[in-house]
């Protein structure tokens, strides 16, 4: 088992490559360290995340991947946007193309920060989809307002801050309640 102190693991993701955020349609937005650090230790406390082996679809920079390599797992990154693939390579083994579209490895357990369908109505759905064919434990986080996701429970809720990077924002810094899921496929 490997310890890592939550603060230490905030710090690490933190010092991540920033996501490139090339496409709103794709919904492409930056997880902060401090929330990937939390949701992340909460699912190495329920599911341990040492020897599993994690699929992060969606991956983006690889943040949540990442935790789960400095949390002891054996991690395959999946992102589709050729910039974020590329920072992904940098942490391991990576597939580039589109959940939906190409083949996902079976794994013990999938984290995924999919789009969550505001641009383009039921973008979420390859991602539970494919999550629930390639592992027994999803973790998934959403919008707190979701209520299409399979039965689960809540393991976190808390906010995701997006600062003001695609035309539409009004503001320099929003922010939206998340829930992080966890549901098993039966």
């Amino acid at each position: 088992m490997i310890i890592v102190k939550l603060r230490h693991l905030a710090i690490a993701l933190s010092k991540l490559p920033s996501h490139p955020c090339n496409s709103v349609e794709l919904e492409q937005y930056q997880t902060e360290g401090n929330l990937a650090a939390l949701w992340l230790s909460q699912i190495d406390g329920i599911d341990g995340l040492s020897g599993k082996k994690v699929v992060d679809l969606g991956a983006g920079n690889g943040i949540l991947g990442h935790g789960a390599q400095l949390l002891g797992a054996e991690v395959t990154f999946v992102e589709c946007d050729p910039d974020a693939a590329e920072l992904c390579r940098a942490l391991g083994e990576t597939i580039e193309g589109r959940v939906g579209e190409i083949d996902i490895p079976m794994a013990d357990i999938v984290i995924s920060n999919p789009p969550w369908g505001v641009q383009i109505h039921g973008a979420d759905r390859p991602f539970v989809e494919a999550a629930i064919k390639c592992a027994p434990v999803i973790h998934m986080m959403h919008s707190a307002s979701a209520t299409h996701l399979p039965e689960g429970e809540i393991i976190l809720e808390g906010d995701f801050r997006m600062p003001a990077i695609y035309a539409h924002h009004t503001s320099k810094m929003g922010a939206t309640a998340v829930k992080c899921w966890r549901f098993t496929r039966g």
